[in-house]
């Protein structure tokens, strides 16, 4: 009986590319609790008597924004990274030794970097600059490994690359392009851009238009990927659509900024052609969606089986880009923009699309992940796709859309109120209320769906054994 028990543990135990694919997961959900942690803080600090509080202690919301942010965008990028990693494991193989070791000093280096941005920014040591926040030095880390990860990729994707579906070159592109964005981002330490405040902006906002479009790409890659492995077809992967996806992404990768900066110096050609292909890569996105989405739920009609929760998540994800694509038609349209820059519109379309679109499609892959690592259908039952966690999914979207309809209604509200040159309406005042509560059952929503997976994560064996006795999530380890 011993030896029996000894196999079946053994037998449980995860590959070292499994453990790999989860430890990158796991420190993805850390970034984005912390992102909510902060963003939490940060939201109630528009109550007034919890404001004063703060700030007598030292704490602002100039502090807790670039946490925030360098956290939420650390999630995108290490979510889309744990797909990649599960695409170069499963389809060639376990990692070498020269790729152990090239992935635990990835991960040395992208700790110390989060730990760096930890400790340093609610100090006020900060560059000040939008999404780039951290110091430089921490910068140098998030490269460094970079391209650590860089060169594993392109080392097992190289033979035979131009044969590959379009999700493999839409992380290639977005690998890439991030290492050129990032340091388009620090031109500002050259002496002639610093010298120059105009020139220095529209550097400033182009790369952080343009690393958007290379998270964009990370993130549709995995997304036509994971659609890919549930529903078996190979075709959404190598279509029309996915391919022209990947070009026009491609080209707003080099355009999208263009209509994010109306209001500096520049060409209307260039404002046009940024919009143009900003909207249309939204409206193929769309096309790729359906594709998707039609493909996972005719292999889930042929199982005869109730959707899973990456087809909920997918589809949620769906509808929500074809509401933000109204959105951003909207906003993009030059007078329309120029009402509504700089105020709460921004925020609502920007936590939109980080949340509903790209942390939807994050945690759809994620839980495809998961239930590939941990088959055993109570643990899929009673873990990964719960009544609790398909709760905390409607919990969650429905006080996103009153938070993003509420940031709407205030920033046009303020926008057209500028416009006029008249005082706000007095109900807007109820926003200082209303924004943080809502924004709290958002975060606590979210959270409470990541916390659902945590077991897994600390005790993954204990998942894996196949036996009768499996433990559940609340028992202790």
């Amino acid at each position: 009986m011993k030896t029996i028990l000894g196999n079946s543990r053994q037998s449980a135990d995860l590959s070292a590319g499994d453990r790999a694919v989860l430890l990158v997961m796991g420190c993805a959900l850390l970034c984005a609790v912390l992102s909510l942690v902060f963003g939490a803080i940060g939201a109630v600090s528009y109550i007034r008597p919890i404001a004063t509080a703060m700030n007598s202690v030292g704490l602002s919301l100039v502090q807790l924004r670039p946490l925030h942010t360098t956290f939420a965008s650390a999630w995108i990028f290490l979510g889309a990274v744990a797909c990649v990693l599960r695409f170069l494991y499963h389809t060639y193989g376990e990692p070498s030794p020269r790729e152990r070791l090239q992935f635990r000093a990835t991960m040395v280096c992208w700790g110390l970097a989060g730990l760096g941005a930890l400790l340093t920014l609610p100090f006020g040591i900060t560059t000040g600059r939008e999404y780039l926040g951290f110091h430089p030095a921490i910068s140098a880390l998030i490269v460094l490994g970079w391209l650590l990860f860089s060169w594993t990729f392109f080392a097992r994707v190289r033979k035979g690359f131009w044969a590959r579906p379009a999700y493999v070159y839409m992380w290639a592109v977005g690998i890439l392009y991030f290492l050129w964005t990032f340091a388009e981002g620090h031109a500002w330490l050259l002496p002639g851009v610093r010298e120059h405040p105009v020139a220095d902006l529209q550097i400033q906002w182009k790369s952080c238009g343009t690393i958007v479009a290379a998270f964009n790409q990370m993130v549709y890659g995995s997304l036509m990927y994971i659609g890919e492995r549930k529903s078996g077809d190979t075709r959404p992967a190598q279509s029309r659509a996915a391919f022209a996806l990947l070009g026009i992404g491609l080209l707003n990768s080099f355009t999208n900024y263009a209509h994010h900066t109306y209001h500096l110096p520049q060409s209307h050609i260039i404002k046009w052609t940024a919009f143009s292909v900003s909207m249309l890569e939204i409206l193929i996105l769309v096309i790729v969606f359906r594709e998707v989405t039609a493909a996972m739920s005719r292999e889930r009609r042929l199982r005869d089986t109730a959707p899973s929760f990456t087809e909920r998540l997918f589809g949620l994800s769906k509808r929500w880009n074809l509401c933000l694509l109204t959105v951003a038609l909207l906003i993009s349209v030059p007078p329309l923009n120029a009402l509504i820059h700089g105020t709460h519109v921004v925020m609502a379309h920007a936590m939109g699309s980080e949340i509903a679109i790209d942390s939807y499609i994050l945690l759809g892959v994620f839980a495809a992940v998961l239930s590939e690592l941990f088959p055993k259908r109570e643990v899929l039952r009673d873990v990964i796709d719960s009544d609790a966690g398909r709760r905390s999914l409607r919990w969650l979207n429905g006080s996103l859309v009153g938070l993003v309809v509420l940031l709407l209604t205030r920033g046009l509200a303020t926008g057209v109120t500028r416009y006029l040159g008249t005082p706000e309406p007095d109900w807007v005042a109820g926003f200082s209320f209303w924004f943080p509560a809502l924004g709290l059952v958002v975060g606590a929503s979210l959270l409470r769906l990541m916390f659902a997976w945590m077991p897994l994560f600390l005790r993954p064996t204990d998942f894996r054994t196949w036996r009768d006795d499996y433990p559940r999530v609340g028992d202790s380890a």
